[in-house]
């Protein structure tokens, strides 16, 4: 029997060591993704999300409730995105509007003052508006109010940086655990897709038409650069086209301007955008969530002028993607999925919807149907 209880204490302690091993140790000092020296004195209990896409990380962290520690933010994921809040919300019904939604953006249009009221004990903004929160003087007036202040990146180096993001707050929000779990998650799966890449010489030339049909049916075409999903097709191991026809990060161009490049991949993001004029393809989470309607709006873009001469459509390359997966720590299966349009033949060993299964069981999500790719209905040569 001494022995048995023995037994028992050792494991105890070997498990409560590896946990400790976990712990966030305050004040701690870490430093953010735009590469500044930050002190949390605590382990934070409120939280402003300058973007509220970073839900989906305090999913992997938070994984009771990822609402727990917000106290206000921007809800984008409600606004440009109906059906995966709804998901979020009937997850978690009590907390999931709790919080303040003050829908400041990238622009330094931070109510100060709603935001002191709050009494946050952190303040997590994308890196992308760091620039625009200095310029109007918001970074500075939080510094004399001794907030501390995350720069967390998700779109402007994807790949990279969302693996940080999410190492990051793990440390800050005393779950490194949670966070490794899917930093390793993360990797196993981009390995795969890395390998996949470097079979082929020559990588694909790819356009992306992100928001397809947000601005109505005849609208074309708005694309991304060398940030956004321009990083997330060289991740997949595609040429981005609209890294070559942009001076900047976004723009517009003009399907004449697409025909003349021919890629050899076209690719349409989408979700439930609201608004009466939107036709995008309603990619995203929830019972909601159809194939038929995804086709169909596919169908209705791909009938555009002129669209029929893209090479792409007469081989079968148009796809449709989950659109904020640009802006997710989620995006390695936004990789997976575009891979599989881009080396539909070497990249058949990957399992998108595993992939899906495996990172739901890294949160507290319960399992629900989601559609995050497809490839386009078949127009004919």
């Amino acid at each position: 029997m001494r022995l048995f209880t023995h037994l028992a204490v050792g494991v105890s302690l070997l498990l409560a060591g590896q946990t400790l091993a976990f712990a966030t140790t305050y004040p701690v000092t870490v430093t953010d993704v735009a590469n500044r020296q930050v002190e949390i004195p605590a382990e934070p209990k409120r939280i402003v999300l300058q973007d509220g896409r970073d839900l989906f990380t305090l999913a992997l962290l938070d994984r009771a409730d990822p609402f727990q520690r917000v106290v206000a933010w921007n809800n984008i994921i409600k606004r440009s995105d109906p059906n995966t809040w709804k998901v979020f919300e009937n997850q978690w019904p009590k907390t999931a509007n709790q919080a303040t939604d003050m829908k400041f953006g990238d622009d330094g249009d931070l109510n100060l003052e709603a935001v002191v009221a709050a009494r946050p004990d952190l303040l997590v903004f994308q890196t992308r508006a760091r620039a625009s929160l200095e310029n109007a003087g918001v970074a500075q007036k939080l510094a004399a109010l001794k907030i501390p202040v995350l720069f967390v990146d998700s779109d402007l180096e994807p790949v990279v940086n969302s693996q940080k993001t999410v190492a990051l707050l793990g440390q800050v929000l005393n779950r490194e655990e949670e966070a490794k779990a899917y930093i390793d998650f993360y990797k196993s799966r981009l390995a795969k897709v890395e390998a996949i890449t470097q079979e082929h010489n020559k990588k694909p030339l790819v356009f992306v038409e992100a928001k397809a049909g947000q601005g109505g049916a005849s609208a074309c075409c708005f694309t991304h650069g060398d940030v956004y999903w321009g990083k997330l097709v060289q991740a997949a191991g595609g040429v981005n086209l609209g890294s070559q026809l942009l001076p900047g990060a976004t723009g517009d161009v003009t399907l004449e301007t697409v025909l003349g490049k021919q890629p050899d991949v076209y690719v349409m993001t989408g979700t439930q955008f609201p608004g009466n004029t939107s036709v995008s393809p309603p990619f995203g989470f929830g019972d909601s969530v159809k194939l038929d309607a995804i086709q169909r709006q596919l169908k209705l873009l791909e009938q555009r002028p002129g669209f029929a001469q893209l090479k792409a459509s007469q081989n079968g390359r148009v796809y449709g993607v989950y659109h904020q997966f640009y802006a997710s720590s989620w995006n390695i299966l936004a990789v997976e999925n575009l891979s599989q349009a881009f080396y539909p033949d070497s990249a058949r060993q990957l399992d998108a919807d595993a992939s899906l299964k495996a990172l739901f069981a890294l949160t507290g999500i319960k399992a629900v149907p989601a559609i995050l790719y497809a490839p386009a209905p078949a127009t004919g040569k």
